[in-house]
């Protein structure tokens, strides 16, 4: 089995409806799909990147050989971002940020991204 060890008690569900009338109040999720579609937008043109597969803000981006995805692991630790591949799949890179990630801030991960790619 498995046991949850919060499941069920009052202070985690309080918590839980707080963090669901936070998205529906601020209109969160409406946003999701465009901020989606900024990432894709602004990384779909480098060259090291083969296909971007994307569902919202879960982002697939495939670079097409693992030597590429383990190297591209290192250059991201060194310069701070938290990313993984997954687990049927090693030439691909995941992107999954908040739901709140701001416009601004998603051309800035984007800028670093690109910069991690180009030194593949």
């Amino acid at each position: 089995g498995h046991i949850t060890t919060f499941g069920g008690h009052p202070v985690c569900c309080a918590a839980g409806l707080a963090a669901l009338n936070y998205l529906i109040n601020n209109n969160i999720v409406e946003s999701v799909e465009s901020k989606g579609a900024l990432f894709e937008q602004r990384l779909s043109k480098h060259p090291r990147i083969l296909e971007i597969r994307r569902s919202g803000l879960l982002l697939a981006l495939e670079l097409g050989k693992p030597e590429y995805l383990y190297r591209l692991m290192e250059i991201f630790k060194e310069v701070g971002i938290m990313s993984d591949w997954f687990l049927y799949c090693d030439t691909a890179f995941r992107i999954s940020p908040p739901l709140i990630i701001s416009d601004d801030e998603i051309r800035d991960s984007v800028r670093i991204i690109r910069e991690c790619l180009d030194r593949l």
